[in-house]
């Protein structure tokens, strides 16, 4: 074998996400977890395996088991073998998914691996890839996409890598490797079972099936997130062509991956998905959605929820008690701003001063504390609550209120002025001043659940191998 055939039967990993999710998920199928491991022996064995469930699902009847494969085919490979009856034989179907022979190879590098190309490929190996018709998008004497036979197989194995729903095809991608591989393993060995089970493309798991399922792989990963994870959604379908991709940063995702591995966060954890639950939609899909769409909801809805429970506490609850849920919530929130939001550890400490400042006015004071409760819902009515306070600290405290001012310069910009961490500041305030009322002996509310979300029964299954 020359080298460039060898090139032709040895994986690499590009900057493509769906080559990427592909050649994992090829990897996973040979037994390794580094696509770049794979020897040339693995590789053909496994490209031959997926030759053969192609050809089992060509025999199936729509909605049998074992016809979702071909149904996949639709989404991701329009026109191809499967779709024609002439083509839709063994040989057929072997011959659109063989290797090229040397003598046709096109004098062209791969376009997303730079090595020696097999063919010239298209919308119906290349996923969101343009038609070979259409000679306007490629350049002069180019019969479509120069590829290497390893990053097209890698498409190919994309229904390995992602799961079908609604039309599209749903996979998780990161620049972690490690964590990519063990993502990607996960999804091979439950889309074996659909492949051969399933005869439609419906798909589980519910609303925001995707960005759950991103969460609880990271509950279950047990080394430092590396890099952002991110979704995608597409569809290669002739009629509908999508693409939609949203991403969790990095900070976000090793965060979360803390607060459901770490025991001193996890209490919290439950409270604050539970804070997350809309009408329709349970708190732990909230919370996964808003981690890739809107992670700056996350402590703001939080908070809400915390001061609807303190304005509108049980009936059972004691006279004056603030809800059990502060003493783990508190800090899990602090660390939210400061490691996710990026808010400045010299302003968490401006804050909590003032927080405690504000602790000493309304401990005994449940009027008081309830008109600063109510106040924290909109920035001029803190501001007018705490200006009321400073001229109350003035009068009773004549003496100290110039060394030891209510809040001092500083910490009212922190609160007012420093743009949009203002924001995180001001609900920073409100949960630090209720966890210092509870440090101080503050009536707590019974412990109750954070959650009964039937998802954390999901979240907290250790699934690895």
């Amino acid at each position: 074998m020359t080298a460039t055939a060898f090139l032709q039967h040895t994986m690499t990993l590009t900057a493509h996400p769906l080559q990427r999710a592909g050649a994992y998920a090829l990897a996973s199928l040979a037994g390794v977890s580094d696509p770049r491991t794979v020897t040339a022996e693995q590789f053909r064995t496994v490209v031959t395996r997926m030759v053969d469930d192609l050809i089992a699902t060509s025999t199936v009847a729509k909605g049998q088991p074992g016809w979702y494969l071909f149904g996949v085919s639709y989404v991701l490979w329009p026109n191809c073998a499967l779709h024609y009856k002439s083509k839709r034989t063994p040989e057929g179907i072997a011959a659109w998914r063989a290797c090229p022979p040397a003598d046709s190879w096109p004098s062209a590098p791969c376009t997303l691996c730079g090595r020696p190309a097999a063919a010239w490929y298209g919308k119906g190996d290349i996923p969101l890839g343009a038609s070979v018709e259409h000679r306007n998008t490629t350049a002069r004497d180019h019969e479509g996409t120069p590829m290497c036979f390893p990053c097209v197989s890698s498409f190919h194995a994309l229904p390995y890598a992602c799961t079908a729903s609604g039309g599209l095809l749903n996979g998780i991608h990161t620049w972690d490797e490690r964590f990519m591989a063990r993502i990607t393993q996960s999804e091979v060995r439950d889309n074996l079972r659909g492949i051969l089970a399933r005869g439609n493309l419906k798909g589980g798991g519910g609303t925001f099936a995707l960005e759950l399922a991103a969460l609880k792989a990271l509950r279950w990963w047990d080394h430092r997130v590396t890099a952002g994870v991110q979704t995608l959604q597409f569809s290669n379908n002739n009629q509908d062509q999508k693409f939609q991709s949203e991403v969790m940063e990095q900070p976000l995702a090793e965060w979360l991956r803390s607060t459901l591995r770490c025991s001193d966060r996890r209490s919290g954890f439950r409270y604050l998905a539970h804070a997350q639950a809309t009408a329709k939609v349970s708190g732990l899909r909230m919370l996964a959605w808003r981690a890739f769409h809107h992670p700056e909801q996350i402590p703001s809805r939080a908070i809400g929820w915390l001061r609807e429970q303190i304005l509108n506490p049980p009936k059972r609850a004691a006279p004056g008690s603030i809800p059990a849920a502060v003493t783990p919530l508190a800090p899990l929130i602090r660390s939210y701003l400061v490691e996710v939001l990026h808010v400045l550890e010299s302003d968490v400490t401006h804050v909590v001063a003032v927080a405690h400042r504000v602790a000493d006015v309304v401990a005994d004071d449940d009027k008081r504390l309830k008109k600063f409760t109510v106040a924290t819902r909109r920035p001029n009515d803190l501001k007018a609550w705490l200006k009321a306070e400073i001229a109350d600290w003035s009068r009773k405290r004549p003496a100290e209120a110039e060394s030891d001012p209510f809040i001092s310069v500083r910490q009212w910009r922190v609160l007012f002025d420093s743009g949009n961490t203002s924001w995180s500041a001001r609900e920073l305030l409100f949960v630090a001043t209720f966890e210092e009322l509870a440090t101080r002996g503050a009536k707590v509310a019974a412990v109750e659940e954070g959650t009964s979300d039937e998802d954390f029964k999901t979240l907290d299954t250790d699934d690895q191998d």
